[in-house]
């Protein structure tokens, strides 16, 4: 949906701005109609719901939950960057005349890169195993490349080169994080969890156009571009260290024993 709306949003606008709303109204309406005739047949087994009790030492001690936040707090500065081409860096690709039928291409080549080239990364991503956290760091690194390279681009083909390489990092990344807070998940609290994941993502969403305006504001791009290398920087220490209370709760309790 997030990539679509780029797509469609690039493609309408190509005609007319005004023509946006009317494509958004449409699409929300479409929507609604399938959440509505199509959602209310799910049925929501709620046997799961009656294992909190016994994990309730668990969700009271916070140690998961502490875990979970260090790792979105890395999350958060990778929405951060990786928003920045909804905002600084789509008006910046007009400055320098690249046209918005060729910035809406980006979107589109990101979308199916997605869906094609994900099933041909899942056996590199399940060589990791239960080490989840190589991917997440794989990811990261892929990203400051693909942001290096956007930040020398000059035409349509240095940004295609950025795009394709950021799409490959998200694969990396994205899917990971709600593994992962599934995994820290206590049992009837998974909704609980990945709402937090969904939520640091949208501040990310949130954060990263009024940073980036603001930096491109009072300095340059090439200066917003090296204060998103060094965030991603700090995101790939938050990424190795989050387990860290999980260890030292383990180390407490096989001490006690």
């Amino acid at each position: 949906t997030f990539r679509g709306h780029n797509t469609l949003g690039g493609f309408v606008a190509s005609f007319s701005f005004d023509y946006i709303f009317l494509a958004n109204l449409i699409m929300f309406i479409v929507f609604f109609l399938i959440a509505f005739f199509g959602y209310r047949k799910i049925n929501i087994d709620r046997g799961n719901y009656t294992s909190v009790i016994q994990e309730k030492k668990v969700v009271k001690s916070g140690t998961k939950l502490i875990a979970l936040l260090i790792l979105c707090s890395g999350y958060l500065l990778c929405w951060v960057g990786y928003v920045q081409w909804q905002s600084t860096i789509s008006t910046y690709t007009q400055e320098i005349n690249i046209s918005l039928g060729q910035y809406s291409m980006l979107w589109t080549i990101n979308g199916a890169l997605i869906v094609l080239g994900q099933p041909l990364l899942n056996p590199i991503v399940k060589r990791f195993g239960t080490n989840l956290k190589a991917p997440i760091i794989t990811g990261i690194i892929i990203f400051m490349i693909s942001f290096g390279i956007a930040g020398y681009a000059s035409n349509f083909k240095g940004f295609l080169a950025a795009m394709i390489i950021l799409t490959i990092g998200e694969m990396f990344v994205w899917p990971t994080v709600p593994t992962i807070a599934d995994s820290l998940a206590p049992k009837g609290k998974e909704g609980f969890f990945q709402g937090i994941v969904n939520s640091t993502a949208t501040g990310g969403r949130m954060i990263g156009p009024l940073l980036g305006g603001i930096l491109v504001d009072l300095y340059s791009m090439s200066i917003l571009f090296k204060v998103l290398l060094i965030l991603l920087v700090i995101s790939i220490v938050l990424s190795l260290i989050y387990d860290r209370p999980l260890k030292s709760k383990e180390e407490k309790q096989s001490i006690s024993m």
